[in-house]
């Protein structure tokens, strides 16, 4: 008999732009009793919104992002893709397995900062041609 190893993951999902909250809702509540089942925890859901797709993706032109990490046993990560596939409001998803100590929160300060640098370098260009 196999013992369960709990692994830590970041899941990047893409639903439909036009799902109501109600099934917004009833989506992230499926991953977290998958999660749950599967003896882990979610560490962080970050909700990005709705924003235009690259391409069209199922006839769509938008799509609501999502960001969740997560802890769990394995096998948590095939069942909640397994849901992923037969839900017709999940456009896109990819899972990786992060490092035990991965941060999140950090990460997502360091992409603010960077994504401010870089406006601020635009500002200062533009202000150097005018």
């Amino acid at each position: 008999m196999s013992v369960p190893t709990t692994n830590q993951y970041e899941t990047v999902f893409i639903l439909r732009g036009g799902i109501s909250e109600s099934d917004f809702n009833t989506i992230g509540e499926k991953i977290d009793s998958v999660i749950k089942k599967f003896h882990g925890k979610v560490v962080e859901k970050d909700d990005w919104g709705v924003g235009e797709l690259a391409y069209l993706i199922n006839k769509e032109k938008n799509g609501r992002f999502v960001v969740m990490n997560y802890q769990g046993d394995s096998g948590v990560v095939e069942e909640i893709e397994r849901h992923f596939r037969i839900s017709n409001n999940v456009l896109r998803y990819l899972t990786v397995q992060t490092a035990k100590d991965y941060d999140y929160a950090k990460v997502k300060r360091q992409m603010h900062a960077a994504e401010e640098e870089l406006q601020r370098n635009r500002e200062a260009r533009e202000k150097r041609r005018g």
